[in-house]
């Protein structure tokens, strides 16, 4: 009857250590393809950055359209947009400061929208729209 329980302690201990094997060869698969995925969204973000990284023929011409767009003083942009009641009177809406009386903004003759040069010129450059109604410039 000894011998029984040693048997059965022996069956139990190995029936344990395959147990635990299957658990850990499961964990190890699924941390390898979750490293693989995760390595080929790596793998595309780095190409989409290296793609955005080359030059681009358009922002030249782009950026010699923005001499097209006068900059003037926030003082004197308001009073000749003193028929705009659009939020715009009074905060850039791109970083969403209020304006000062020194600051230098950009005004879209089309629409009469304005912001502060130094936020609107890259957005200019890079989608030629006014960023409030979309208008293609």
């Amino acid at each position: 009857m000894i011998y029984m329980k040693v048997m059965d302690y022996n069956y139990l201990e190995l029936g344990l250590f395959f147990l635990t094997l299957t658990i850990f060869s499961i964990f190890v698969t699924y941390v390898s393809i979750a490293c693989t995925i995760i390595g080929e969204n790596v793998r595309d973000s780095n190409q989409s950055v290296t793609m955005s990284m080359r030059p681009d023929p358009c922002i030249d011409e782009n950026a010699r359209i923005l001499e097209r767009y006068p900059t003037l003083q926030y003082s004197k942009a308001k009073y000749c947009n003193n028929n705009n009641t659009s939020s715009t009177c009074s905060c850039c809406s791109i970083c969403l400061l209020d304006y000062k009386e020194s600051d230098l903004v950009r005004v879209l003759s089309e629409c009469n929208h304005f912001f502060h040069s130094s936020c609107v010129d890259p957005w200019l450059i890079m989608n030629l729209t006014c960023p409030i109604c979309r208008k293609r410039y």
